[in-house]
């Protein structure tokens, strides 16, 4: 069905990939490629001098690293960014020739009504097809 599929995942809580990863091969076609995205927040400048010089470069690791250790022997291309999660979903979405986002939506609180959640605006701004998993 789809050919390029995105799977996103939070930096600090990946914990139903596996799921995501099950939707994903329902949707994949048989050489089809399935990829993650996690997206770190931007690091504010007055904060960035005082952190170590490869701070951006170790969290990216520590993150690729639970990431595999929750896929288990999975080998999937896992990609780690920096800036606004659903900008940059969209946007490594657009740039790579996605076809299919999968991301994961919690129960809308409070807070949502107002701010709109990561999920929420990847649907509204994506040109593919967006799969939400609950």
């Amino acid at each position: 069905m789809y050919k390029n599929i995105l799977i996103t995942t939070a930096a600090d809580n990946n914990s139903n990939i596996l799921q995501k990863i099950e939707v994903a091969r329902k949707l994949a076609d048989k050489d089809s490629t399935i990829q993650i995205i996690s997206v770190m927040e931007r690091i504010p400048p007055y904060i960035a001098p005082s952190l170590p010089s490869d701070y951006r470069e170790t969290t990216a690791q520590r993150i690729k690293d639970g990431i595999r250790q929750k896929i288990g022997g999975e080998h999937y291309e896992i990609h780690v960014v920096e800036g606004n999660a659903a900008h940059q979903v969209v946007k490594f979405a657009k740039r790579n020739g996605v076809d299919c986002i999968i991301i994961s939506s919690n129960r809308p609180g409070f807070p949502d009504h107002f701010m709109g959640s990561t999920a929420l605006n990847v649907v509204r701004q994506a040109a593919c097809t967006v799969t939400v998993v609950r």
